[in-house]
């Protein structure tokens, strides 16, 4: 059993973590699998790992960026602000309207809480419906994204017009 999974093969796990390299995994693999020549210098991505040419792709094509120059921490648990800014960087790359269209987020209690690099991000992925706020009044931008948030923001980003 390859070292993504978790559980079992024949277990979602929906209130399992969604990892960032699963995440990077599932839009290279959206796109094909496609091959890059690109020096990476994550110190944390080593060769021939499940993982290693998704983040090759995503590092090359400006999807996906490190917790800093040298590290990408393919195993940590992906937060609900990451994957609307990894999915906003995706939409771009696709050629894809990442404006807000004037939809402003409304006054979450922890909306201060948005990083300010996920910011735009976070509002276009509210404005497209793809985040929602876990209740009336918490969005839970730092929390992890579950397998099943993952899985239902993916979905929703699949289903918007390009």
């Amino acid at each position: 059993m390859e070292d993504y999974m978790q559980c079992s093969r024949d277990l979602f796990d929906p209130n399992g973590t969604t990892t960032r390299a699963q995440l990077v995994n599932i839009l290279w693999r959206l796109e094909g699998k496609p091959v890059v020549n690109y020096a990476m210098s994550y110190t944390d991505v080593v060769a021939d790992k499940w993982y290693t040419e998704a983040v090759r792709w995503a590092t090359a094509e400006g999807i996906v960026l490190g917790h800093s120059d040298t590290v990408f921490a393919p195993n940590d648990a992906i937060t609900r602000e990451q994957m609307a800014a990894i999915l906003w960087r995706y939409a771009k790359y696709l050629g894809m309207d990442v404006s807000s269209n004037g939809i402003v987020m409304p006054d979450f209690a922890d909306r201060d809480d948005i990083a300010a690099w996920a910011g735009e991000a976070m509002s276009w992925a509210y404005s497209r419906g793809i985040i929602q706020g876990k209740s009336d009044d918490c969005l839970a931008p730092n929390g992890s994204a579950t397998r099943a948030e993952a899985a239902t923001m993916l979905v929703r980003f699949l289903k918007l017009d390009a």
